[in-house]
């Protein structure tokens, strides 16, 4: 090893954003894994390690991916005696490569003003087309916009630690044959307060959360009868009134408005203490699961929202209005990330909140419908098979609410991608 010499990997998004994408650096040499890596989030404090390596060229690509990757990746000289600073770009939804390069000039720190570290960013994007006359397709016009927005501010002196984080994305799509509807639509802030204990397990902690949704809500219907009947009831159960849907030759009159922006907009505030309780760095596997206890108080503007009431495919429907409400109980919560080799990565977040206050709003009669419950995921397969013939990789993100204030349904979202390349000569 050539003493001072190594490299330093930032990874951004086309928009110009932090993004945590774990990668894999090979030497071109060898053609073996020297280091692995993920993204730090500079623009709240993070700082990207420095990968002592030999002066030489290296191959940059997504973790899990084989050296022989002929997408997503980028390739960095390390000269003697130096620290290569390489920036990579990518897209935020997909982490495709989009350029890479040695930095030149600043990356984006936000500012740091009185030991307060600053950081906002936004942006957006516009698509249009139009065909007229068309043969084989459907003339019309399509339009899609899409805006975006990041907010950081970090401080951290001595034993206090205050990061407080915003996130807006919002992307519209308005297709030929139909209005305008959102394909993205969240909005979500934090705020967090943590007293550092000289202990690296455990601290006491204050937090502050919102999110919502900044697009209409439509809940689009269907039935083999010629018309849909949809009754709007109150939290009672008592008609307040009925219309009829699909008496029109349009996919809009299919559609029944139930929510307006922001709606619901829920706020919650939590404080207890943070458990780091495990942390394995063996030599297959990478585990690391932080824990916290406390107590969380929650409060939800529904702004005159609507939900299903049994099966979207009845006739007629029934929307049941759905009050405002606030609640408070003991919370427990869960973070937690694993690495299988080089293959196999996963992460989840866990959050579990036991009302006992205005119990009897809730739409559910057992302790355990009662349970507010939000848990999401992500996981990641990528393999190489006969390394230079065939590369398979899989990702999965669910997301799982259960509110039973709002609704006794469990709300639960998931998407898979898989992908495979083949590679005959």
């Amino acid at each position: 090893m050539v003493a001072g010499s190594g490299l330093r990997v930032h990874v951004l998004s086309s928009r110009n954003t932090y993004v945590p994408m774990s990668f894999d650096v090979f030497s071109v040499d060898t053609k073996q894994v020297v280091a692995s890596g993920v993204g730090a989030l500079e623009a709240r404090g993070q700082v990207p390690p420095v990968f002592p390596v030999q002066p030489g060229t290296y191959k940059i690509v997504r973790a899990g991916e084989p050296f022989e990757a002929n997408l997503d990746f980028a390739v960095a000289t390390v000269t003697a005696d130096t620290v290569t600073d390489y920036e990579i770009v990518v897209d935020p939804d997909t982490f495709a490569f989009r350029a890479s390069g040695p930095v030149l000039g600043e990356l984006p720190r936000g500012i740091e003003l009185l030991g307060v570290r600053l950081s906002l960013n936004g942006g957006g994007n516009l698509m249009f087309n139009q065909m007229k006359n068309a043969v084989g397709t459907t003339s019309g016009t399509t339009a899609q916009f899409g805006v975006f927005g990041n907010f950081g501010l970090v401080i951290d002196r001595g034993v206090h630690f205050i990061d407080v984080g915003a996130e807006m994305r919002l992307d519209l799509i308005d297709p030929v044959t139909g209005s305008l509807t959102p394909t993205h639509d969240r909005f979500q802030a934090s705020g967090l307060y943590s007293y550092k204990l000289n202990n690296p397990y455990i601290g006491p902690y204050v937090r502050a959360s919102m999110k919502t949704r900044i697009f209409p809500g439509y809940v689009y219907l269907q039935s083999s009868q010629p018309t849909i009947a949809v009754d709007v009831v109150d939290k009672d159960g008592n008609i307040l009134k009925t219309e009829t849907l699909g008496n029109q030759a349009n996919p809009d009159n299919l559609r029944y408005k139930v929510a307006k922006p922001f709606a619901p907009f829920q706020l919650q505030e939590e404080l207890g203490g943070n458990l780091k309780a495990v942390d394995l760095d063996l030599v297959l596997l990478k585990l690391n699961v932080g824990t916290r206890i406390g107590f969380g108080f929650r409060q939800t503007i529904t702004n005159e929202l609507f939900v299903v009431q049994g099966d979207e495919g009845d006739n007629p429907v029934r929307l049941r209005q759905v009050d405002n409400y606030s609640t408070l109980g003991p919370l427990i919560g869960a973070n937690a990330t694993v690495t299988f080799a080089r293959w196999l990565f996963g992460s989840a977040q866990f959050g579990l909140l036991a009302p006992v206050l205005n119990r009897s709003d809730s739409q559910s009669d057992g302790f355990g419908g009662r349970l507010l419950l939000d848990f999401s995921g992500a996981a990641g397969f990528k393999v190489p098979i006969l390394t230079n013939l065939l590369f398979a990789s899989a990702d999965y993100t669910f997301r799982l609410e259960r509110d039973a204030f709002l609704t006794s349904e469990t709300q639960f979202e998931h998407a898979l991608m898989a992908r495979a390349s083949v590679t005959l000569f």
